[in-house]
């Protein structure tokens, strides 16, 4: 009986001994680093010296950390996905970097080559933080920077208080969750994530420059809506979480079909290209001709556009 007690009472002070140890875990979060896939060695090799190293030990990688451990539990299994898009940003790098424009020493080398410091802050911190990176560019693909910013507040907090429902009903939540749970995030510090992921978007935009036209003539011409919740918490994850079940499906050659907005930000802020067939008044054939595709193709519904409302929104 006395073990048994014992035994409550150890549960009772869990709450209490992660809150103490959460109160000195900033250095942690940014010293825990995991070995990035190779497809992402491409990244590593483009970025300048200064922004591998804030990627690497700095507070984009205590933020990749924070995110990745406090939203794991909600992503997908996705390995497919981080593996070929590793290997695009891979490419995307190795193209940009042989620009002779970017090889000038002057006193700007700190920031010449791509911005993609959140990428590989978020692939030498796990699989949880390289979701928290996709979604970081679905947000700043249909978003403004200050209107991203306060979202992304908006999801830390509500998966905060997700959290802490979570335990306080059943227990059932991983101690990282709770770990994260517990850290501050700064507004800043989720504005420059967002401006990392942005700034990454207009590299691999021009890099990709004749895929990405041919889907953008697509989103602009079609009426779809992300999805229909009107809560954006919710509206967000589901979307996010729509767009990485679809795309690691499609990375591995199995044809999808949608009828939502969603899985078509996702492409768009991905730069992963399946061929697409547009079923509207017309059957259309879109082949984009991606090899990280394996020939995979996407069926989409669409409706005409109405002349209030264009595009995916």
């Amino acid at each position: 009986m006395a073990q048994v007690g014992r035994a409550i009472a150890s549960l009772l002070t869990v709450p209490t001994e992660l809150s103490i140890a959460a109160a000195n875990l900033n250095f942690d979060f940014a010293l825990v680093k995991v070995e990035a896939p190779k497809e992402y060695h491409g990244v590593r090799d483009g970025l300048s010296q200064h922004r591998r190293g804030e990627a690497e030990d700095g507070t984009p990688h205590a933020t990749a950390r924070r995110l990745g451990a406090l939203f794991e539990a909600l992503v997908p299994p996705i390995p497919h996905l981080i593996t070929a898009y590793g290997t695009r940003a891979s490419e995307i790098c190795s193209s940009v970097t042989k620009d002779s424009s970017l090889q000038q020493r002057d006193i700007f080398t700190f920031a010449a080559g791509p911005d993609c410091t959140s990428m590989w802050a978020a692939a030498t911190s796990g699989k949880g933080a390289m979701a928290m990176h996709l979604l970081a560019c679905m947000l700043a693909r249909i978003w403004k920077t200050h209107e991203a910013t306060s979202l992304w507040v908006e999801l830390v907090e509500r998966r905060k208080q997700e959290i802490e429902d979570t335990f306080a009903s059943n227990g059932a939540v991983e101690v990282g969750a709770i770990m994260a749970a517990k850290q501050n995030f700064d507004r800043q510090q989720l504005a420059t994530w967002d401006a990392s992921a942005r700034a990454w978007l207009q590299t691999a935009d021009v890099s990709r420059r004749f895929q990405h036209t041919q889907l953008m003539l697509i989103i602009n011409n079609v009426d779809l809506s992300v999805n229909s919740s009107c809560d954006p918490y919710e509206s967000i994850i589901h979307a996010w979480q729509s767009a990485l079940r679809a795309l690691e499906c499609l990375v591995q050659g199995i044809p999808q079909q949608v009828q939502d907005g969603a899985v078509l930000l996702g492409i768009s802020a991905w730069h992963l290209y399946p061929d697409m067939e547009v079923l509207g008044e017309e059957i259309k054939s879109i082949p984009q001709n991606d090899k990280l595709l394996n020939h995979s193709i996407l069926t989409l519904t669409v409706r005409k556009v109405n002349a209030d409302r264009e595009g995916v929104f």
